[in-house]
């Protein structure tokens, strides 16, 4: 058996969802022009910068609830499809910032 058991779950966000009020360049971007900020993600993940801006733009959630997964999968963070998109849902700015600082974005140098 394992004696370590922290081995077998998975890691936790950087940031809580609430936490995008301390990192301050992530925080701006995301409430100032979410869609480029989601871009930039989108891109971080080997996706289409430009199809992600746009999505934003018209399914705010959507977007966001499909990165937020695939930061989750990349980094090995615990949760649940579910949890993504209510995160996404409620607190688009957030999950935004939170993938945003997850993957060491800085849009404001």
């Amino acid at each position: 058996m394992y004696k370590d058991l922290s081995l077998l779950r998975g890691n936790e966000f950087k940031q809580g969802i609430c936490g995008c009020f301390s990192n301050f360049d992530s925080c701006c971007c995301s409430l100032c022009c979410p869609c480029i900020e989601t871009g930039y993600i989108a891109e971080e993940l080997g996706e289409n910068f430009f199809l992600f801006c746009v999505g934003q733009l018209y399914l705010p959630w959507f977007p966001v609830t499909y990165l937020r997964q695939k930061v989750r999968e990349r980094n090995n963070i615990e949760g649940s499809l579910a949890e993504d998109a209510l995160m996404s849902c409620c607190c688009t700015f957030c999950a935004i910032s939170q993938c945003a600082t997850e993957l060491d974005i800085h849009i404001i140098r």
